[in-house]
């Protein structure tokens, strides 16, 4: 495999190239995976993936091209390769930019899954996900379980040396309900920062028991009208889509509804919604101590009481408007409610559980989707459905949204649990 070195050395022999960027991405994983609760295949699985980005200015423009670097590569093959780079760099016209610069790192993102061996985490995994499945006629069809080692390290011709090491699990598995008419699988797929077992066989227990819902729900055989209740799993999109509005990219672009100072809440009668983004949170997997351009990651408050007060984003956007960078932000963080689970159910609702994809556009002041698996609550009983769909206004469902005070972290999302709107159409 080339060296390092000789990456730099081809580099600075080219004419042209005024800055360069080298990502190295190395992976290290444990992987364990079943079928019908028997292991069939455990290996380990080395990865190094390395990729040159070279810039070109010229005719008082910058431009860019980037290419991954194999193990099979030899520096002759680099020299034609960068050669074409420079070529490919000299047709984009971007305004010019400053890379970031002068800064070191070299830092481990902490999880207990750094202290055991990789073995015996994917082992505790799998443990964890085939004790949730207590009853008859309810399986673990299929389950593959990661635990991986990251090394991420980042340079450039500025001075950025930066390297950061994280640990993370994921896992696969397919939950089945069998009945006399047929069966019904779940895909589910999880990201862990941490060696959570509880969590994970909680979440488990929950989807075979969607599963086995799903197998017996039917359409509502009249029109629901009623308050819905959404789960982390949607919030996640709903969070992200409001934030993605206040990032550089898209206020450069011109692509953003809202300014800073405007309301993403009109006329609120719920919560007032603060959101954070961040760099890094407890227990999540997106966590991480800088972006790929090497930028340091500055946690920013983006949305405060329902109106945008900051944005946030990348080093070359926030260059272009003048802003201080946050880098590429990847976690979001939602303050939570003060109303229970138990109160945010006590009244009649639609628990939405699967979706085709729930559908947020700020534009068209759109949210809605496909309901595959929702709960309907009477007042009284708790019904599985199946066929149907919701569709509103986001401003009303921003605007009469209420977060329930318990929290979860899933992935790059860490808020309320779950969410009430209202005003939306069932169909």
């Amino acid at each position: 495999m080339i060296e390092l070195k000789d990456i730099i050395d081809v580099v600075a022999s080219k004419e042209g190239i005024c800055d360069y960027r080298i990502v190295e991405d190395e992976k290290q994983s444990y992987e364990l995976f079943f079928v019908h609760g028997k292991l069939e295949t455990e290996r380990r699985a080395d990865s190094l993936e390395r990729q040159l980005t070279v810039y070109v200015n010229h005719d008082d423009k910058r431009g860019l091209a980037s290419f991954g670097i194999t193990a099979a590569m030899d520096k002759e093959e680099l020299s034609a390769r960068t050669d074409e780079a420079i070529k490919n760099a000299k047709l984009i016209f971007d305004e010019p930019y400053v890379l970031p610069n002068d800064e070191t790192m070299n830092v481990l993102i902490a999880s207990d899954l750094a202290d055991i061996d990789p073995k015996e985490a994917a082992e505790k995994l799998a443990d964890a996900v085939f004790s949730a499945n207590t009853h008859d006629g309810l399986d673990i069809n299929a389950l593959e379980v990661f635990v991986v080692k990251n090394v991420l390290h980042v340079l450039n011709s500025r001075g950025i040396d930066k390297t950061q090491t994280k640990y993370t699990a994921h896992i696969e598995a397919i939950p089945t309900a069998n009945g006399e008419d047929g069966s019904v699988e779940l895909f589910e797929s999880y990201d862990l920062a941490s060696l959570d077992v509880v969590w994970l066989k909680d979440e488990i227990s929950a989807r075979l028991e969607d599963a086995k819902a799903r197998l017996y729900a039917k359409k509502p055989s009249q029109k629901l009208s009623c308050p819905i209740i959404l789960n982390a799993y949607e919030l996640k999109t709903l969070f992200k889509e409001l934030t993605s509005d206040a990032n550089y990219l898209n206020a450069y672009m011109h692509v953003n509804l809202h300014n800073v100072g405007d309301a993403l809440q009109t006329e609120p009668a719920g919560d007032r919604l603060c959101i954070t983004m961040r760099g890094s949170m407890s227990g999540s997997s997106s966590s991480n101590c800088f972006d790929l351009d090497g930028t340091t990651l500055i946690d920013r408050e983006i949305v405060h009481d329902g109106r945008i007060v900051a944005g946030y984003g990348a080093s070359r956007y926030a260059g272009y408007l003048g802003k201080t960078p946050t880098g590429a932000l990847g976690c979001v963080d939602v303050l939570t409610g003060t109303t229970t689970l138990d109160d945010l159910e006590c009244d009649p609702h639609l628990e939405l559980v699967y979706l085709s994809g729930l559908q947020v556009d700020l534009l068209s002041d759109y949210i809605g989707g496909e309901i595959r698996l929702a709960y309907y609550f009477d007042g009284k009983d708790k019904t599985p459905v199946t066929g149907i769909a919701f569709s509103g206004k986001l401003s009303d469902a921003l605007n009469t949204i209420t977060l329930s005070a318990e929290r979860t972290t899933l992935g790059s999302y860490s808020g309320p649990k779950k969410a009430r709107i209202e005003r939306v159409n069932i169909f």
